[in-house]
């Protein structure tokens, strides 16, 4: 025996029967997944996509396991066979006609080819399987607000084409009016069921009643949208006004009817703004008279305003276009339109006889350029979706002209023209608020009109919206509009059949499966903005494969690419990414970028300390990751910077995140972050990301890593000047370090330490810290005991101990005299330290300014404002000009923040100044100096107010 007829309804409630006798099918998640199935049966629906519409927030930690429980007792309730696991998911294996979606789109698409009368008669078939609105009832429902607003359209289209053949056949009963003010009562906006509404009561006698409907609906349309009513329906009005009896004619076959010259662009917005150099030229192009038929192709997001321009173009355009204007819906970013039907309803209106429409495509293509022929026709071809459904829809007759518009740009098609929109600036949203809105109500709230136009972010579409949202809501106050944006922008930009959101669904839901879980994927990036190396990682993708799905979000308007491999989106996409993203998947995501920056930050330390150890012991440290290799410092230079933002902003948010790992991995990441930068150019802006890490100390796994954070915000502090705050988190590090056992951070505190002392003048304290150093033979590498020993020796210069500093500079220099590294620059710097101590100005300056070269060809800014500082101290030590090494010191330091060296170069303009005898720009340049060294608790602004006191 085979298998009982099942059959799904979604047309209303979803019901299941089975031989006319309902199912009980378990309620919740195990109906979401029927449903999901069933709307296109035979389909294959990715386990990926399935997961999406049952957790819309909180996904299980196995998905697919539970999954599976659903869909076992799924089958229980439909039995073997009905819902059938293939590839990456599952399938409903039931006919087509099981479906009543289904069965109403077949009875649709055959009711297109059996004439007037035939095809009444299946639109009532189609029409009757509607009990509601559809896909009721589904908990969560998420699928249903995707899929429900596109199966409305699909039947509100049916019955406005039913009652159109109504008219025409002059099947109009009693039953007609109420139905028809039931219609527009719950969908105000479509005006071509008001329309049928005032030709079926003008037919019925009712004139006045007629004029009433109209006025109505200009009161619906200019309350909650603030726009008038489109010319056909003024039309219309106009006629049954003026008692017309062409409107009382019956049993006129629709298609007869079709063959006058068809008009077919639906109502363009009472209130027009911008684009007015786009409109000149589309008009003056598709106005001309030309041997081939004139093309424009108006490309951009969604949301921009291309079928609003297109619309106003048209409209603008019929009288050069007198043999009519044909419309068509190509839905390119949702559901395609297949060409072949558009070309049969093209044909249909240019009086073509159903029974000479030919089956094949290229033969109705074919056909219509021959009716094309000898005319002069507007074919307008909204949103499509590439050059092949579009080419065959193109008239070819010189008297013909073709607008389309798409979100890709077509640049494959020759055109006339092709306009690409961008979004409003300022000033054009200003003025579409406006005339929605009034300028009386905006000039009354200026700051809460501001930011409004800033939270629609130059959409078009965003804008009418939220002009509609206020002139439906007189009594808002215009900040009270605001706040609730800026709490939920999406929530509130939708109006009646409009909305952001639903725009930025149906494109995403356009997307194949693959694309549209990577492009929800990108919510793992903190800000609207990725590159491909950050793409493949969260994607955990090739590079290649990553920048060949971020070119395709390109194609389809979803993100931009503003410089190679640099990616980003607007904000309104990004509100909608982070709203209809999988949390689970996003997070994990997250940690795959968190833990290839935490490597790739690890990876670069042997370049900017040669010989150090790539690789830590730390639970935290992501072994199995490979991160990205470096060349060199310039490579290293020319990575860093560009991404401390986005490492910057993943470490904070991982702070936040639970799970113990990622919070250790986070914090590891900020601190591998700050030394980096601290390293790699002296860096000294990173205080906030030691002190994040302080501020969830208790909560981490590691202990290790409060050190570090102390570690780190001490050489932050140390490096703004700010010692005395340094040595004080030096030591609350020391502890932690002493506590852990940690006998080499230990060391390399105290080593910090005594390079604060000495900055501070305290020449003795750091003497003695670095000597405690230098003599850590056990647990500090060659390189570090050198650095305590050039230290050292810089210590003992300033305590007049120069044979002992000379000593030590003679062990620390062996194998750098053509070093280019840090180490080789502070070599030089406490060499020229001595040579100036000792007498020798000139061979300082010499050494300064060889350091200051080296500094440029590592590309630290911090080196070398540190080294032209000097230098240009050494230069008045002997006598020489020196006010342009120390303007050259003071520009740097100022544009790298580094306010100590900053200090010190004013000092030495300062000083030149004097010697000049310009006392006015002497004591300016010192008061600036003076301004940073106490805004640091500088010991030095003592020396300064000397130098001020002295001047006057």
């Amino acid at each position: 025996m085979g298998r009982a007829q099942i059959d799904v309804a979604l047309l209303g409630p979803v019901e299941v029967h089975r031989e006319g006798v309902t199912l009980q099918v378990p309620a919740g998640r195990p109906t979401v997944i029927l449903a999901a199935l069933a709307v296109r049966p035979g389909t294959v629906v990715p386990v990926d996509t399935l997961a999406g519409y049952l957790w819309p927030e909180d996904e299980p930690v196995h998905p697919r396991a539970a999954i599976q429980t659903h869909v076992a007792r799924l089958r229980a309730a439909l039995g073997d066979g009905v819902v059938q696991a293939a590839g990456d998911g599952y399938r409903l294996d039931l006919p087509p006609d099981a479906v009543d979606v289904a069965r109403f789109r077949r009875l649709v698409s055959a009711a297109r080819d059996a004439g007037p009368s035939g095809e009444l008669e299946l639109l009532r078939s189609a029409l009757s399987l509607w009990r509601g609105k559809p896909l009721t009832g589904l908990v969560p429902d998420d699928f249903e607000r995707a899929a429900a607003p596109l199966l409305i359209e699909e039947l509100l289209a049916a019955t406005e084409r039913l009652f159109e053949l109504r008219l025409h056949l002059d099947q109009i009963d009693d039953d007609a009016v109420p139905e028809l003010r039931r219609l527009v009562a719950a969908h105000p906006w479509r005006e071509r069921l008001w329309a049928q509404l005032m030709l079926t009561l003008y037919r019925q006698g009712r004139q006045g009643d007629a004029v009433a409907a109209y006025h109505d609906l200009v009161t619906v349309l200019g309350d909650e949208l603030g726009i008038d009513p489109g010319p056909e329906l003024a039309e219309v009005h106009r006629r049954i006004l003026a008692s017309d009896p062409t409107l009382l004619a019956v049993r006129q076959q629709p298609q007869q009817a079709a063959a006058r010259a068809p008009f077919q662009l639906p109502r363009t917005t009472a209130r027009f703004v911008g684009r007015e150099a786009e409109i000149a030229v589309l008009t003056s192009t598709l106005a001309q008279s030309e041997s081939w038929a004139r093309l424009a192709l108006i490309s951009g997001p969604g949301g921009s305003g291309k079928t609003t321009l297109a619309l106003h173009v048209g409209h603008a355009l019929r009288e050069a276009h007198p043999d009519g204007q044909l419309f068509a819906e190509l839905r390119g970013s949702s559901d395609p339109a297949d060409p072949a039907d558009v070309l049969a309803e093209f044909l249909r209106a240019l009086g073509t006889d159903e029974a000479d429409i030919p089956v094949l495509a290229d033969e109705r293509a074919a056909l219509f350029r021959s009716a094309c022929a000898n005319r002069k026709l507007l074919v307008v071809l909204d949103d499509a979706r590439d050059a092949a459904q579009v080419t065959p829809l193109l008239p070819g007759s010189g008297g013909c002209s073709a607008l389309v518009t798409s979100r890709p740009q077509l640049s494959m098609i020759p055109a006339d023209v092709q306009i690409d929109l961008s979004l409003f600036a300022a000033d054009d949203a200003y003025e579409l608020l406006e005339s929605m809105v009034g300028h009386d109500r905006l000039a009354a709230e200026p700051d809460a009109t501001a930011v409004v136009i800033d939270a629609c972010q130059g959409s078009p579409l965003a804008l009418r919206i939220a002009g509609g949202r206020l002139v439906t809501r007189p009594s808002w106050p215009i900040d009270h509009f605001a706040e609730r944006l800026t709490g939920g922008r999406l929530d509130e930009l939708e109006i009646g059949d409009l909305s952001v959101r639903a725009m930025l669904t149906a494109s995403v839901q356009g997307l194949d499966p693959a694309v549209g879980y990577r492009f929800r994927l990108l919510a793992a990036l903190p800000g609207p903005s990725v590159d491909v190396e950050a793409a493949a990682v969260a994607w955990d993708v090739s590079a290649t494969d990553a920048r060949a799905r971020l070119e395709h979000l390109v194609d389809v308007r979803l993100i931009d690419s503003y410089a190679p491999d640099q990616y980003r989106w607007h904000d309104l996409v990004d509100d909608h990414l982070r709203a209809s993203a999988d949390p689970i998947r996003v997070a994990a995501a997250r940690q795959r970028l968190v833990r290839y920056y935490l490597r790739s930050l690890h990876e670069l330390w042997p370049v900017l300390r040669p010989g150090a150890d790539a690789t830590e012991d730390a639970p935290w440290f992501p072994h199995d990751v490979v991160g990205r290799s470096f060349a060199d410092r310039a490579d290293v230079h020319r990575w860093l910077h560009p991404h401390s933002a986005l490492m910057t902003s993943l470490g904070i948010a991982g702070l936040r995140a639970d799970g113990q790992n990622l919070l250790d991995e986070s914090a590891a990441l900020l601190l591998a972050l700050t030394r980096a930068g601290y390293e790699c150019c002296r860096d000294a802006r990173s205080e906030e990301l030691s002190r994040a890490v302080l501020d969830v100390r208790t909560s981490l796994g590691d202990t290790s890593l409060v050190g570090r954070a102390w570690h780190a915000l001490a050489l932050t502090l140390g490096a703004q000047g700010r010692r005395r705050e340094a040595l004080e988190a030096g030591t609350q590090g020391l502890a932690v370090r002493r506590g852990l056992g940690d006998r080499y951070g230990e060391i390399i505190m105290l080593h910090n330490m005594a390079v604060w002392h000495e900055l501070d003048g305290e020449y003795q304290e750091a003497a003695d810290l670095f000597e405690q150093c230098a003599a850590a033979d056990d647990v500090l590498t060659p390189a570090m005991r050198r650095r305590c020993r050039r230290n050292l020796a810089d210590v003992l210069v300033s305590l007049g101990r120069f044979d002992e500093a000379r000593r030590n500079l003679e062990l620390t220099g062996e194998g750098l005299e053509d070093g280019t590294c840090t180490e080789a620059f502070d070599q030089m710097l406490a060499v020229a330290h001595l040579e100036l101590a000792t007498g020798a100005a000139h061979r300082a300056v010499e050494v300064y300014e060889r350091a200051a070269a080296l500094a440029m060809e590592l590309g630290s800014v911090a080196l070398e404002a540190t080294a032209l500082v000097k230098a240009a101290q050494a230069r008045r030590a002997a006598g020489v000009e020196y006010a342009e090494a120390a303007s050259r010191a003071a520009g740097l330091a100022r544009s790298e923040h580094l306010a100590d060296i900053e200090a010190e170069a004013l000092c030495e303009l300062g000083h030149s100044s004097a010697a000049h005898g310009d006392r006015k720009a002497a004591t300016g340049h010192w008061t600036a100096a003076l301004r940073i060294y106490e805004s640091m608790e500088s010991a030095r602004a003592d020396e300064v107010k000397a130098l001020l006191a002295e001047s006057r």
